[in-house]
């Protein structure tokens, strides 16, 4: 009995070849009028078909494909005082969820220390409308210490990064605990937590010689090296996405 062909979407196939398709205005094919939702969401293509499609493509070999940003994945990231136990500190988590739902809805939460510019909070509608429809997981972290006065918080120091670096988030203030700031959430893509698909930028080094290499060379290496690193950052999203990696490496699960 022949085997079943394998089939695939299209943004599958490519990441098996290891191509990436440079302008998706040129795949042949929609799916309800749109190209994006057949190479993303088309799962019945075969190899074969899959190879005339994209013959039809300007592509790059040895280049991971890239996804739009409406199939990008999501998940929601929360930070809790480390005093609550995993219950608890998913009830304090649910609360500032609900004040970033308020912010969607909104523009702002009645709970928010600080001001989001509007174009921030737009910019978010469509990952925030992408996760609570169809991703909606919860990743829920130690945040440890919450202080508001002059010494703060970590938790505080937490949030006064995020802000500083463009990350939207909510917050919520337990009324039982005296207004304690408990929790604080935010939308994170897979750029930033896939580390298999969105490897950390590695720089290049010279070979091992017994000569010192020379200055020009140096200068050079230095020279590619800053390339290839700002090409690594637009790659996983830029320098918000950049910050995140390197913010959340070392946090803990609650």
């Amino acid at each position: 009995m022949k085997n079943m062909e394998e089939t695939k979407t299209p943004y599958e196939w490519c990441v098996e070849y290891n191509i990436r398709v440079l302008d998706l205005k040129e795949w042949p094919v929609e799916y309800y009028g749109s190209k994006q939702k057949h190479y993303f969401e088309m799962s019945f293509v075969g190899r074969d078909e899959f190879l005339e499609l994209i013959s039809s493509c300007t592509v790059k070999a040895n280049s991971q494909p890239r996804k739009s940003e409406e199939y990008l994945e999501w998940r929601m990231y929360g930070l809790c005082n480390y005093q609550f136990n995993t219950i608890h500190g998913g009830i304090q988590f649910g609360h500032a969820v609900v004040e970033y739902n308020n912010i969607m809805l909104d523009g702002n939460s009645n709970m928010q220390s600080v001001n989001f510019n509007p174009e921030l909070v737009k910019s978010i509608l469509i990952p925030f409308n992408k996760w609570r429809k169809k991703d909606k997981t919860f990743i829920i972290l130690n945040g440890g210490t919450t202080n508001n006065d002059s010494d703060l918080g970590s938790m505080q120091k937490h949030r006064n990064m995020l802000y500083d670096n463009g990350v939207l988030f909510s917050e919520f203030y337990e009324p039982d605990l005296n207004n304690a700031l408990t929790s604080i959430c935010f939308l994170v893509d897979e750029r930033v937590w896939n580390k298999e698909s969105y490897q950390d930028f590695v720089p290049e080094v010279l070979p091992w010689s017994k000569n010192k290499p020379s200055e020009k060379k140096l200068l050079e290496l230095e020279n590619r090296n800053k390339v290839n690193y700002e090409h690594w950052v637009t790659k996983i999203g830029g320098e918000t996405n950049t910050f995140l990696r390197k913010f959340l490496k070392d946090k803990k699960l609650l």
